[in-house]
């Protein structure tokens, strides 16, 4: 005969069994090592809008000339040094009455304090002349920003794995997604209000992030190449890598050697060359993040140049 208690007992160990593995089976996250062909988004949100979300830019205002009768201050890259910048402006004896400041871009990411310095300059903003540019970390957290807004207004949920799609997507980081998560609305608008280009006709200059190329009209440049732009190849395009054709500056500075009305450009990005300062160009980014300078270019004092040191945010390892 067969044993009543034994068989009850298999039975009820069986059951619970086979409740702890489908409880398992939906609690398991997404893994990273499933084939990536599949989407990562469950099949609701695999729609047309989440892809018309993915294609969002978010606003910029291209070009902006500003007419100046103050002292012009610019300042490199400051990456999220905020004691750095108040450092700066304690050397360089920043006068809100009398100086005007112009900031080359990147004011966010790698450094600690990315919110922090983008309420600093909006502060400083409304007391007194302050300019700057849209860096291209600036535009990765912006555009992030702008997805997470449309997520939520179309009530679209998407878990950790698909936002690691995403960011691979965009060649951007977890960093730009915290930050684009956290920013206020005051900060994030004034980010947004940076133009890709500032002239100041009277003193014949360009300010940008990145560069310019110097034999196509402002108006027919990319705004992606203005904030990225390293070098120029052969075929007169632009790139962002260093060890395809020539530093951009060089062809600029070629170019207004030979101009009737030449213009001169400051700019930033470019950390792996340094301070760079050529006759017509003038590269500010000092890798301050990494250790090295936060630079200012007291234009209307001799052009010159001052810096303060500053600790080395890059994670190592």
């Amino acid at each position: 005969m067969f044993n009543i208690k034994l068989i009850g007992a298999f039975v009820l160990s069986f059951c619970f069994l086979l409740t702890l593995y489908f409880n398992i089976i939906n609690i398991i996250p997404y893994s990273f090592d499933e084939d990536i062909s599949k989407s990562p988004f469950p099949t609701e949100y695999n729609s047309s809008s989440l892809e018309s979300i993915l294609s969002l830019i978010p606003p910029y205002t291209f070009h902006t000339a500003l007419e100046n009768s103050k002292n012009l201050i610019f300042i490199g890259d400051v990456h999220g040094a905020l004691s750095e910048l108040q450092d700066l402006l304690k050397l360089i004896n920043y006068d809100k009455t009398n100086d005007h400041l112009v900031f080359v871009g990147d004011l966010v990411a790698k450094g600690p304090n990315s919110i922090e310095v983008v309420k600093y300059i909006k502060n400083l903003s409304e007391k007194g002349d302050v300019s700057c540019v849209r860096g291209n970390h600036d535009h990765k957290v912006l555009r992030l920003k702008v997805f997470l807004n449309a997520f939520d207004s179309n009530n679209i949920k998407l878990d950790e794995y698909a936002y690691y799609k995403i960011l691979e997507e965009l060649n951007v980081k977890q960093e730009h997604l915290d930050l684009a998560r956290n920013i206020d609305e005051v900060s994030y608008e004034f980010l947004l209000s940076c133009p890709i280009v500032i002239e100041i006709p009277e003193e014949s200059l360009y300010v940008v992030h990145a560069g310019l190329l110097p034999n196509v009209p402002i108006e027919e440049q990319d705004p992606d190449d203005i904030m990225t732009m390293r070098n120029i190849k052969s075929n007169g395009q632009p790139t962002d890598k260093k060890k395809t054709g020539k530093p951009w500056t060089d062809i600029w500075n070629f170019y207004q050697k030979s101009s009737d009305n030449p213009k001169y450009i400051i700019y930033g990005h470019d950390a792996s060359r340094g301070l760079t300062i050529k006759d017509y160009s003038f590269g500010l980014d000092s890798r301050c993040v990494a250790g090295e300078d936060l630079t200012a270019l007291l234009w209307s004092k001799d052009k010159t140049l001052m810096s303060v040191k500053c600790k080395n945010f890059i994670k190592k390892g």
